[in-house]
């Protein structure tokens, strides 16, 4: 059984998310609240520069105080696709275009307060592009070897969920 909503409340609306705090009954019939993070959704490739060699993006995250060494990723914006969503953010981050891409699934990354959903692809067949970054975006391109990249997964260097299953998935189905 399902918890069930009797009042839903947003108590915040931001430029990228919401905030809600919502009365549910429990199955058990008890009341309670439910305080969640409402998201548009998001998209994240693991870029395949050639056989042994991948891109990855450092960036500093204001949320976490530190740098972060990620596979590119963005916020789905209205009326795009998954696809044309991670296109885009490929061209803006790393200035490539995939030849292809591979869907590898998708994934909730913090379901106990949000309901991000978050695509993860595979782009291989990269061509450079025009890079488009955005303006509030200071990121570095890193090229990595992936074994390199298996090795800070496995050391803790590498903390970024999307990036950990990202990375395992790639070589998990190479293997």
């Amino acid at each position: 059984m399902k918890e069930k909503a009797v009042e839903e409340k947003r108590i915040f609306t931001g430029n990228l998310l919401s905030l809600n705090a919502d009365r549910v009954v429990l199955t058990n019939g008890i009341k309670t609240f439910r305080e969640y993070v409402s998201h548009p959704g998001a998209v994240a490739a693991l870029p395949i520069l050639n056989p042994s060699e991948i891109i990855l993006v450092k960036q500093y995250r204001y949320s976490v105080k530190d740098y972060v060494l990620e596979i590119p990723a963005g916020t789905i914006e209205k009326g795009e696709t998954p696809e044309e969503s991670i296109k885009r953010e490929l061209q803006e981050e790393i200035n490539y275009k995939p030849g292809k891409l591979e869907k590898l699934g998708w994934v909730y990354l913090t379901p106990g307060y949000s309901n991000e959903k978050i695509h993860l692809f595979k782009a291989t067949d990269l061509e450079e592009a025009v890079k488009k970054a955005e303006e509030d975006e200071n990121i570095e391109v890193v090229k990595i070897k992936i074994e390199e990249a298996l090795s800070k997964v496995r050391s803790g260097k590498i903390k970024d969920g999307k990036t950990v299953i990202a990375i395992l998935s790639h070589i998990n189905r190479a293997v």
